[in-house]
């Protein structure tokens, strides 16, 4: 009886403290003060995006020369658009403009970081690219290992052309349960981001990539979201590939390069030319 006692007393321990510090166990921004310069070519400019929540976000938008529509990139849990900014060298030569923010939390964004903020961010850059004069099958959006969490929500709720998941997880329940089993996540979670709930509510087409040797959130999660897609899912493994380091692979930058040109629109992106609005 006093074992089982302990155990309880352990296992209420263990979730009160995910209860309590999940946030810093999952997210890990990089906070950046206001007057930072992230030092961006002629082609690109830092843009604010205001929530309806009235937070405040740091984004950049790149511009490709003759575009073919636009990224919109949800980046991974750690970090800031100082060290995330550069993905857009994947989409740019391919003819894509592509905004990269800041998550509520990060960078120089404003706000305290849940998932309902994250999601309302992801909603707010979205309605910012229409509201530049993109239309909904100019956009794509991208969204990396949390940021699988955001981009799947989001595409559950808007029209876009297509959706690029780099290793996403199912859901965070699950990935919770499969590293941190005695945290109890199904009872303690606060994030949850069900992105194989939000999948079935899209009928865009999607690419799945993700790395065979991927430490953190294994390969099985992406070919448990393919099954859920069916025939919309185009699923790509990365031989060797890790969870950091997918963008040393040849296969890796190939899969995304054919599966923009397969979903290419009929003509050119309606991009506007003048200046970014507010």
């Amino acid at each position: 009886m006093k074992r089982a006692g302990l155990l309880a007393v352990v296992i209420i321990a263990c979730g009160a403290i995910m209860m309590g510090w999940q946030s810093r166990l999952i997210f890990y921004p990089e906070r950046l003060a206001a007057d930072v310069d992230f030092e961006l070519p002629r082609s690109a400019e830092e843009v604010h995006i205001t929530t309806s929540d009235k937070e405040v976000l740091s984004a950049v938008l790149y511009r490709a020369q003759s575009s073919q529509g636009v990224i919109l990139y949800f980046h991974g849990n750690a970090g800031s658009l100082r060290t995330w900014k550069d993905v857009s060298s994947d989409f740019v030569p391919l003819g894509y403009d592509t905004l990269v923010l800041d998550y509520r939390g990060y960078g120089k964004s404003t706000g305290r970081i849940t998932e309902a903020g994250l999601y309302e961010d992801g909603r707010a850059a979205y309605r910012w690219l229409i509201q530049q004069g993109y239309h909904p099958d100019d956009v794509v959006i991208y969204g990396r290992s949390i940021g699988s969490g955001v981009a799947s929500k989001v595409v559950s709720e808007v029209e876009a052309r297509a959706l690029i998941l780099e290793s996403p997880f199912s859901s965070l329940v699950t990935l919770g349960r499969e590293l941190m089993p005695w945290a109890l996540p199904g009872l303690t979670l606060r994030f949850r981001f069900p992105n194989e709930i939000h999948l079935a509510q899209t009928s865009l087409p999607v690419l799945l990539v993700h790395g065979r040797a991927d430490e953190l959130i294994g390969a099985h999660h992406s070919e448990r979201l393919a099954e859920v897609l069916g025939e919309r899912a185009e699923l790509h493994l990365i031989e060797g590939g890790a969870h950091n380091d997918l963008a040393a692979f040849a296969p890796y930058h190939r899969a995304i390069a054919v599966f923009l040109a397969s979903h290419r629109s009929g003509g050119p992106a309606h991009v506007p030319t003048a200046e970014p609005a507010p």
